[in-house]
């Protein structure tokens, strides 16, 4: 990945972990259930993959000459993306002691992320 994107995708995983926070300090409040925190961090890290496996789709299919053809690739990944996180959800339901409720929480933290990823943008920026 470029530096560029390598930039954003720390910048959007501040996000993420921002969020996560919140749903920690939430779940701190009123369910203090280890099921939900082990769910808000396995969500986190989803989050965080399916963050770095768009960026890194989104170069590939940039650096393809063929339109056609990009948006083919990209949609494979997304397919591949979406079949890998449900898998994920039913491996860790089945065999540990997660809440999956809180997984998707966590994982809704990518959105939160792009959200606030201007915000967190111009923060680091005037840091430099």
């Amino acid at each position: 990945m470029s530096e560029a994107t390598k930039r954003q995708v720390l910048e959007m995983c501040v996000g993420i972990v921002i969020h996560n926070l919140i749903l920690t300090v939430g779940s701190l409040i009123w369910f203090r259930e280890p099921s939900v925190f082990l769910g808000i961090f396995a969500g986190a890290l989803a989050a965080a993959a399916m963050l770095v496996s768009m960026a890194h789709s989104t170069e590939l299919c940039v650096d393809l000459a063929d339109a056609e053809a990009a948006r083919k690739k990209m949609a494979a990944h997304s397919v591949l993306r979406s079949v890998a996180l449900l898998a994920a959800i039913g491996v860790l339901w089945k065999f540990t002691g997660f809440n999956p409720l809180a997984f998707i929480l966590g994982t809704l933290g990518l959105k939160t992320g792009a959200y606030l990823y201007p915000v967190i943008h111009k923060f680091f920026k005037e840091r430099r």
